[in-house]
């Protein structure tokens, strides 16, 4: 004779047993479609045309302690998700740290990368530095220019030609560091300069 409570027993173990063993192989098949899907969207390129865009705006980057260090403007800039990099039409772009010298520096177009850490200006580029009590007023032209934010430097490998208060140098690779005020030309130099006038 079956004792009623031991089958009922054996019973509600075999059910809950079901339960969750259809439990666990419900969890294992969303466990399967998440991964599968993951891997699907891993597998898909990234596409090398912009994600986003914005129309006549202004940048302004700050430092840790919450100052301005400069800011960009242009009528375009377009972000490209294969990279992280942004394209920047008509870029004007003006250091406002006010420990180190005012400058400015623009051109057709630019390219900013690695983090914002490397701005590559194209087309009429030009820097300009305002004179200060040891240097007298710098401009640069040339149809590339390397600004490197984080080292407040300008840098080209390119033929540049560099006035510097009256005097006129010409060139072919440059670097120019604002904090330190310093300019460096590497190759071809030649021009004309005229020393600092006596006071």
């Amino acid at each position: 004779m079956i004792d009623p409570a031991a089958a009922s027993w054996r019973i509600r173990t075999a059910v809950l047993l079901a339960v969750l063993i259809a439990a666990a192989l419900g969890s294992f098949w969303v466990l399967q479609i998440m991964h599968t899907q993951n891997n699907a969207v891993q597998d898909q390129p990234l596409s090398r045309k912009p994600d986003y865009y914005v129309d006549n705006f202004v940048y302004v980057k700050m430092a840790l302690d919450g100052t301005p260090r400069y800011s960009i403007t242009g009528k375009r800039m377009e972000h490209f998700p294969i990279n992280d990099s942004f394209t920047v039409d008509t870029p004007f772009i003006r250091s406002l740290d006010k420990t180190k010298p005012p400058m400015l520096l623009r051109s057709d177009r630019a390219l900013i990368e690695d983090n914002n850490s490397k701005i590559h200006m194209r087309g009429h580029a030009f820097a300009e530095r305002d004179p200060t009590a040891r240097s007298q007023k710098l401009t640069v032209n040339s149809e590339y220019l390397l600004l490197l934010p984080d080292d407040d430097e300008v840098t080209s490998d390119q033929p540049v030609k560099i006035m510097l208060g009256e005097s006129v140098l010409n060139g072919v690779g440059m670097v120019a560091n604002n904090a330190k005020l310093t300019l460096d030309l590497h190759s071809r130099v030649n021009g004309t300069y005229y020393a600092n006038p006596k006071k």
